[in-house]
């Protein structure tokens, strides 16, 4: 395990108001060690890394956020595709698996280790497991190829979805944390693995540090954020509900190795310019505390007790 657990955090909700540029530097000053680059603007037909320039402005900002003393450590394809309209058809060879490729290969150019690329989930769950399954196996199993040629690693992400009938959280794809791994084991390859989404976990009905113990060490990375099991709201931890003790204890039980990644992306969308920098201190503070937490946790499950001379 690390003993210096990488902070990180998106950077979509500052981007949205100053842009790359000003983001990375806002993050740098904040205290994060790294940067979660979401690449959602890419269903859009204008966005830079769907031009000619997209490794111009890879080299751009990558060396920007070096000579901020910040780097990326993570990154998310895009999503936000017409899903009914494109999958299964023509769409979906012409937009979704090329954008998503191109995700991965600008993931490469900014040296991201790892990126998260949702499953196929736009059906309703119930009833459609099986298909939803082989779906996801022909998806996923067909980004292998361009994963292990850029050097990135494709996360998996846990669901949920709203049930019609009752307006509550529920079971979705890679929800239930035995299925997550029977899916991994199924694919059986080390560029496939898991990103354990905590905030899904409980909107799902899950409990977010069962999903992390069933996963074990196919846990790679992490989606820290908090709500009340009733919204997606992606605020900081310990202004909504999850048992934050019970979720570090897992990831220190399990060896977790990896870098704990924030998507406290609405967080941020109630500060004005003037408290930012003061509400990204706040989430730095709380990051810190809670790797000590799970490297607490980590030496009490894995430090062998001396022996009696």
């Amino acid at each position: 395990m690390n003993k210096n657990m990488i902070l990180s955090a998106p950077m979509s909700a500052l981007r949205q108001r100053y842009g790359d540029e000003e983001g990375i530097r806002i993050m740098a000053r904040a205290g994060f060690d790294a940067i979660d680059y979401t690449f959602n603007e890419m269903v859009n037909d204008e966005c830079v890394w769907n031009t000619a320039q997209y490794v111009n402005y890879a080299k751009h900002i990558k060396a920007l956020a070096a000579d901020n003393g910040i780097f990326f450590n993570q990154a998310h394809a895009p999503f936000l595709f017409d899903w009914d309209g494109m999958w299964g058809g023509p769409g979906f060879q012409t937009t979704i698996r090329p954008r998503v490729e191109r995700s991965i290969l600008c993931a490469a150019l900014l040296e991201i280790p790892i990126i998260i690329v949702h499953p196929i989930h736009h059906i309703r769950y119930r009833g459609n497991e099986r298909t939803l399954w082989e779906w996801n196996m022909t998806y996923y199993t067909g980004l292998l190829d361009k994963a292990k040629e850029y050097g990135v690693r494709i996360a998996m992400e846990n669901m949920w979805q709203v049930d019609p009938k009752r307006g509550c959280g529920d079971s979705d794809v890679f929800s239930k944390p035995s299925e997550f791994r029977d899916f991994l084991d199924e694919i059986a390859d080390p560029f496939a693995v898991a990103c354990v989404d905590v905030g899904h976990a409980g909107l799902a009905g899950e409990d977010p540090a069962d999903v992390i113990l069933t996963l074990g060490d196919k846990v790679k990375a992490l989606h820290i954020h908090d709500n009340r099991f009733k919204a997606d709201d992606h605020t900081l931890p310990y202004l909504g509900e999850i048992d934050w003790d019970t979720v570090t204890d897992a990831l220190g039980q399990i060896g977790y190795a990896g870098d704990f990644t924030y998507e406290v992306t609405g967080y941020l969308t109630r500060f004005d310019d003037e408290l930012v920098e003061k509400a990204l201190a706040l989430q730095v503070a709380v990051g810190r505390r809670l790797i000590e937490k799970v490297e607490a946790a980590h030496k009490t499950y894995h430090t062998r007790p001396k022996r009696c001379s």
